[in-house]
């Protein structure tokens, strides 16, 4: 390179420093811990912070302590947003100023209504964080694979692309907007069969049926493994008729028969036309991956899939739950 290609590279080196330097002395940062509703530092926990100006979206995780750190961020004003197990747990608006650290503190609340210490999103973070065990999926002795376990709540891995009908729409936002007050377990009545909720469930398999024992409000579901098919004259339940199959190392569970008084995944009601099709599967010793297709030409356009996964719990068991028993939810409940 010629004196004069030096000089220019010089010169380009050192604007191009500068103008680095003085774009990361004019951004600013974010940064805080985050604590669960008794105080404790929460790791693990998604925080986004939105730019109202351009939309853009940077984030990262909470440490084991619970702190976490925004940086390079340009001047303006930010939606920042803490999320626990795929669910926004907090939201707030903050400025950030050119070369200013913002320090926010977020402190999470246990639930948006009253629930049982354990029972909530926060705790079942706390099981996401146990060691989860390794090794090959066990195989029942006719060759089938074994479900059998105690599960933690289940981890969302993909929502899905639900498209409600405007009737279904507008009741959704009616439930939105009424801080989900007429949520059914408040009234000891069923939340839904489709396994999203923030409760451990445990399966039993013997060659003919599969049993789910749920913690939560109607404490079981059964899928029959024997051939039969759906009653043509079946009454409607809350959970529905469950019948399976196996595809290789799948468990296919057909469950149709619903009445239309539960909720369908993600807190949205349905009609008694709803149909489910679980594919459930253990790729291995400490995971179980569950897909769900949601249909119901009633509530939705067209049929849509949810993905859930969940972590073996060693040594656990699912206690029992009671709601009819002293139940003090309804008059405490907070809505419109």
């Amino acid at each position: 390179m010629n004196r004069l290609g030096n000089l220019c590279a010089a010169a380009f080196l050192l604007f191009g420093g500068a103008s680095a330097i003085l774009a990361q002395t004019g951004s600013g940062t974010i940064s805080g811990t985050v604590l669960d509703n008794l105080g404790a530092p929460l790791p693990e926990a998604e925080i986004q912070a939105k730019s109202a100006a351009s939309g853009d979206v940077r984030q990262t995780k909470s440490g084991k302590k619970g702190e976490y750190t925004l940086a390079g961020l340009p001047e303006g004003t930010y939606d920042l947003t803490v999320l626990v197990r795929g669910g926004r747990r907090h939201s707030e608006k903050v400025t950030v100023g050119a070369g200013k650290a913002l320090r926010v503190e977020v402190r999470l609340r246990d639930d948006t209504q009253l629930g049982t210490l354990g029972d909530n999103y926060l705790s079942a973070a706390a099981l996401d964080r146990r060691p989860v065990p390794t090794g090959p999926a066990p195989h029942t002795l006719d060759g089938k694979p074994d479900l059998s376990g105690v599960w933690a709540p289940r981890l969302l891995v993909d929502p899905g692309k639900p498209e409600p009908l405007p009737w279904a729409q507008a009741a959704f936002q009616e439930i939105i907007d009424n801080n989900g007050k007429d949520n059914p377990t408040t009234r000891c009545l069923p939340w839904g069969p489709v396994l999203d909720g923030s409760f451990p469930i445990k399966f039993i398999q013997a060659p003919t049926v599969i049993v789910i024992l749920i913690e939560d409000v109607f404490s079981y579901r059964q899928i029959f493994l024997d051939g039969r098919g759906h009653s043509k004259d079946a009454d409607p339940t809350w959970m529905g008729h469950s019948i399976g199959r196996w595809e290789g190392d799948t468990l296919v569970v057909d469950t149709a028969s619903f009445n239309n008084k539960s909720w369908s995944p993600g807190r949205r009601p349905h009609t008694d036309k709803l149909h489910l099709i679980e594919r459930i599967r253990r790729p291995d010793f400490g995971h179980l991956e569950i897909e769900t297709m949601v249909e119901d030409p009633g509530t939705y356009v067209k049929p849509w899939t949810m993905k859930l996964t969940a972590n073996l719990l060693v040594g656990d068991e699912i206690g029992e739950y009671i709601c009819t028993e002293n139940n003090q939810d309804v008059e405490h409940i907070v809505g419109k």
